[in-house]
């Protein structure tokens, strides 16, 4: 399945993560307009005053997760399942909208060169470059305006900075007067900050691409640079058409819009029932996951508004808003009750609604924000006294992380304890500063702050290692255990595979076989016992193979595989239930074996495919068995019940030489032919077995299959890239090449490059695993590689021709 999510911003991050981990097989792209990678745009004002850079402000995304930039979508085709841009179209098969918002502005600034708003990377440059010198005028204090204003106010650039509010008001309506005083107080120290309460602008006469002026009920501003931010709507405008849309895209408890196959989260989304839309990270990623959930087919988890806890942490003061998810501001019941202290710098501003606590908001609080958030959410009495006594500090400190509740003291404790040295490590025992990321930039601060014994520090990462490895090698050990119960149709025990191994001599092959194959997984030496171990577990997981149009190469590289000697290892032992090129059964007995593992095992065995799939002619060009089902149906018949899934070689990926162009038969790979995504791929001509053993050891040992790449292919065996591990490599940095066959630099083991070798291009691990008992592969024999490894157009295109022209091979 291929998820397409339109949006640059955390919402998008965020879902593609989580779709990425629920089900590591789904291809996902994020499209966005923006130059950059998704990054977090609460840190906007580190881009304004150079203290960061957007790559350290960027979002983490899990590997796979695909990306296209500088591209803004303008239309959605839901028929033909696609978004479109000026340049572009990408196909779908669920799409998620996390377009966020635009800002609001009076009318059209886009030609002047001294007026923005303040949303992305785009507009920290354009103002942090334009400023020198001019009276800044920021429109609007909401959250947005004042730390822009706290962060212009640390910048030598502005002449002068005037913040504008409508209202009598700062941050929100809600906010008691003394707290504005506060505010304004603590802000106008800066003698270029002026607070202009009650104002708003006139005029703005412009001339050519500049605001000359700007004319405000109090004030005639020279040389400006203006700066909006008086509100925001959704970023919708190109879904219009296809899906329904008011103010924003209109959806339902699990943020579906009126086309099922198309989701809306965040702040471009607007709940069908109540019209409510999103205006913060934590809602934002509470939406995402019901959409993922429904989008992943998982149980319904509807989107439920929760309690919000925000901070606006500026130089001069903390700032903490707790408002319930019922509160309405304009409600005629809601009473305020304000605590505080201009001597203290401390306000206390709570607002209530038939008795209950509906929202609060503190300047430089002190208050229990995990207490005060359970008294909301539980609509518990009010208890005054309480309330009075939480104007005192609080004995852990000040609120560092609002969002996970997180004070201080607990953050000094939690370093000193695990000896924490970096914001990665903290991650490993605390949320703080993951969640909206506003708090991150101090938790480092506190974290290079806080002293830790460098001694105690190695410590305790050595001790944390020992533990994670020792954990993990128990649970795989109980694994394996699992398994004791022997398959009913393969009554061998570990015990015959070690006989065999010692009647043949052949301990020391078999061992170093093991630690080859454990080394090859990328797995650490400890493992080896316990790949021991499960290799003696292969046989108690029934598996069917298939051959389909093919010329079983995959197959007789399987059984001629040497280490352990194949008679005991593969055949004897791998329980390889059904496999028409092997088994002794034939006709009628062969497919009663089959229907009776289908029927007896489902849900627990694995089938391995070998070959294409025609699909030409209703799929009449390949028959199989007694009663003539063509090779699809079989297919299809025998993977509905299957644990897992796996494609041997490179037919068996998309088609590979049989679906080589004209393709008369429409040959294709199993995946295409069944339409799943979760199809794990060991493309070659053929696979190595040790990719096959390994594949089938990693399922045994860790209940799962390995990490694969973009192509489905595991990680451990495909992202060797054949070029750089190649034993001819060092000639081509020397520009020794064959040119001819026979001639000096043949006989002389140079690069074959210039010959067609195609290894620069490959991802496969033939130049270290090798093949016939690990002695040589083609390159070492003198064959350029192919790329089989890439599937169909090593046949196409890299079999037929020498040196790629256009491609980068460095």
């Amino acid at each position: 399945m291929r998820v397409v999510i339109i949006g640059g911003g955390i919402a998008a991050a965020y879902s593609a993560n989580a779709i990425k981990r629920q089900e590591p097989n789904t291809e996902v792209l994020i499209v966005s307009k923006e130059a950059w990678a998704p990054y977090d745009r609460i840190h906007l004002c580190a881009l304004l005053d150079g203290s960061c850079s957007v790559k350290q402000i960027s979002l983490e995304l899990e590997p796979g997760i695909k990306l296209e930039l500088n591209c803004e979508i303008t239309a959605i085709e839901p028929t033909k399942k696609c978004i479109v841009s000026s340049h572009a179209a990408f196909s779908y098969d669920k799409l998620i909208i996390a377009t966020g918002s635009t800002p609001k502005t009076p009318f059209d600034i886009s030609s002047l060169t001294n007026a923005r708003t303040f949303r992305s990377a785009k507009d920290s440059f354009a103002i942090a470059k334009a400023i020198e010198g001019k009276e800044i005028v920021i429109v609007g204090a909401g959250p947005i305006g004042l730390e822009l204003l706290d962060t212009l106010m640390h910048m030598p650039q502005a002449k002068k900075i005037y913040l504008l509010s409508r209202g009598p008001y700062l941050y929100a309506p809600d906010l008691s007067s003394d707290a504005v005083w506060l505010m304004k107080t603590m802000f106008e120290a800066d003698p270029r900050v002026e607070i202009l309460l009650n104002d708003e602008i006139l005029q703005t006469p412009i001339s050519g691409d500049t605001i000359t002026q700007v004319v405000t009920r109090t004030r005639t501003i020279e040389n400006p640079f203006v700066i909006y931010g008086i509100g925001i709507e959704p970023n919708v405008a190109f879904a219009k058409g296809a899906v329904e849309v008011k103010h924003g895209v209109l959806v339902d408890e699990v943020m579906r819009t009126s086309n099922p196959d198309i989701f809306a989260i965040g702040e471009a989304a607007e709940l069908r029932l109540g019209g409510y839309r999103a205006g913060r990270v934590k809602e934002s990623t509470l939406e995402a996951d019901s959409a993922i959930a429904a989008l992943l087919g998982h149980t319904s988890k509807k989107f439920k508004r929760e309690i919000t806890v925000d901070a606006l942490k500026v130089s001069t003061f903390v700032l903490t808003d707790i408002t319930s998810p019922f509160y309405n501001s304009k409600s005629d019941h809601n009473e305020t009750m304000v605590l505080g202290s201009k001597n203290a710098n401390r306000f206390d501003c709570y607002i209530f609604n038939d008795g209950k606590v509906m929202r609060f908001i503190g300047i430089n609080s002190h208050v229990d924000v995990l207490g005060l958030k359970t008294l909301i959410k539980n609509e518990l009495p009010i208890d005054a006294k309480a309330l009075f006594e939480q104007r005192l500090p609080h004995a852990k400190g000040k609120m560092i992380c609002s969002c996970e509740g997180v004070y201080e003291a607990d953050l000094i404790e939690l370093i000193t304890v695990h000896a924490i040295r970096d914001f990665q490590e903290l991650g490993e025992v605390s949320k703080a500063g993951r969640v909206c990321g506003r708090c991150k930039k101090e938790i480092v601060t506190l974290i290079e702050a806080t002293p830790v014994d460098a001694t105690i520090a190695q410590t305790q990462k050595e001790a944390k290692v020992k533990e994670n490895e020792a954990l993990a090698l128990e649970k795989v050990k109980r694994r394996i255990e699992k398994y004791n119960t022997l398959h009913p149709t393969n009554q061998l025990s570990s015990e015959n595979l070690h006989e065999a191994i010692k009647a043949f001599d052949m301990n020391r092959e078999y061992n170093r076989w093991v630690s080859m194959i454990t080394s090859s997984m990328r797995l650490s030496p400890h493992y080896e016992p316990l790949v021991d171990e499960a290799v003696g577990q292969l046989n108690k997981i029934p598996i069917i193979w298939l051959e389909m149009s093919d010329c079983t190469g995959n197959s007789e590289a399987f059984i001629k595989t040497s280490h352990p000697k194949v008679d005991d290892l593969i055949l004897n032992y791998i329980s390889l239930d059904y496999h028409e090129l092997l088994m002794a059964a034939a006709g009628d007995q062969s497919e009663t074996v089959l229907d009776e593992i289908i029927k007896n095992d489902e849900g627990e065995y694995i089938l391995l495919v070998e070959g294409a799939i025609p699909l030409g002619m209703d799929g009449k060009y390949l028959r199989i068995g007694p009663k003539g089902e063509t090779g699809l149906e079989l297919l299809k018949r025998v993977a509905k019940g299957a644990k897992a899934v796996l494609s041997i070689g490179s037919c068996a990926y998309d088609g590979g030489v049989v679906a080589a162009q004209p393709n008369p038969t429409g040959a294709v790979g199993v995946a295409q032919a069944l339409d799943r995504s979760d199809i794990i791929n060991l493309p070659g001509c053929p696979t190595n077995p040790v990719n096959i053993v390994g594949t089938l050891l990693h399922y045994v040992m860790f209940d799962e299959l390995p990490a694969l790449d973009e192509k489905s292919r595991p990680k451990w065996a495909y992202s060797y890239r054949i070029h750089d591990n190649c034993e001819r490599r060092g000639h081509y940095d020397l520009d020794e090449f064959v040119l001819e066959w026979g001639d000096e630099g043949a006989k002389q083991g140079w690069c074959l490059f210039k010959m067609g070798c195609k290894g620069p291009y490959a991802n496969l691990n033939c130049s270290t695993v090798k093949f016939n008992e690990g002695t040589s592969w083609p390159v070492q024999a003198g064959h350029g590689c192919f790329g089989c490894g890439e599937g169909k157009i090593a046949f196409d295109l890299y079999a037929n021709q020498r040196p790629l022209e256009d491609a980068n091979h460095e």
